[in-house]
């Protein structure tokens, strides 16, 4: 938006009123991390892993939004892969997060089976380890001025898209692994009785 050659009072009021969206953004963290202090959730749960896993991705997206709120940085950062790392970190991470607390919580309830919390703590740290090689590094991709929407690039970068190609890799299968707790889960039949004070579904 930096870079369509707007005025410079237009441009201080949108990069003014982009880093003012931070500060809810902040309360929201800091709220949802004193949520889970005063909670009686126990830390072996892997739900609570999954919601700290989520806050962290956030807050890495968070903090990468107020450095592309600027408008001197996003002129430089603009089509970069700075800003395909800030969206995947925001976006795509916190719908995955989502997703995977939403079936860990609802299986039980929907099945009436357990689901092995070793398989999915070692899934979370798979997964997070996946997530983070795979996009982290293209921060560093956008500050280096690496455009979006190129097949070819310069050889240097070639080891930092090992990086990121062997994180997809980890996260593709930490995919396959969630699959198979929920087989896991469905084989053995664990029945849960009673969960939630309720007899049934």
């Amino acid at each position: 938006m930096f870079t369509v050659g707007m005025d410079i009072k237009t441009t201080v009021f949108f990069s003014s009123v982009t880093m003012i969206i931070g500060v809810p953004t902040g309360i929201k963290v800091f709220s949802w991390l004193y949520m889970l202090i005063g909670s009686s959730v126990s830390r072996s749960d892997p739900i609570l892993w999954w919601i700290l896993a989520f806050i962290i991705l956030f807050t890495i997206g968070g903090v990468t939004g107020i450095v592309l709120s600027a408008s001197v940085l996003d002129s430089l950062l603009h089509d970069t892969w700075f800003v395909i790392a800030h969206f995947h970190y925001v976006f795509s991470l916190g719908s995955y997060t989502s997703v995977i607390i939403s079936v860990i919580w609802w299986w039980p309830v929907a099945t009436g089976y357990s689901l092995n919390k070793s398989l999915l703590q070692a899934h979370c740290i798979v997964s997070m380890v996946g997530v983070n090689m795979c996009f982290f590094p293209m921060h560093y991709f956008g500050l280096c001025g690496l455009p979006r929407r190129v097949c070819v690039y310069d050889s240097s970068f070639s080891w930092i898209s090992k990086i990121c190609t062997y994180g997809s890799i980890i996260s593709a299968l930490s995919a396959f692994f969630f699959m198979f707790i929920l087989w896991e889960s469905a084989s053995s039949k664990n029945l849960i009785i009673g969960n939630w004070g309720a007899g049934s579904v």
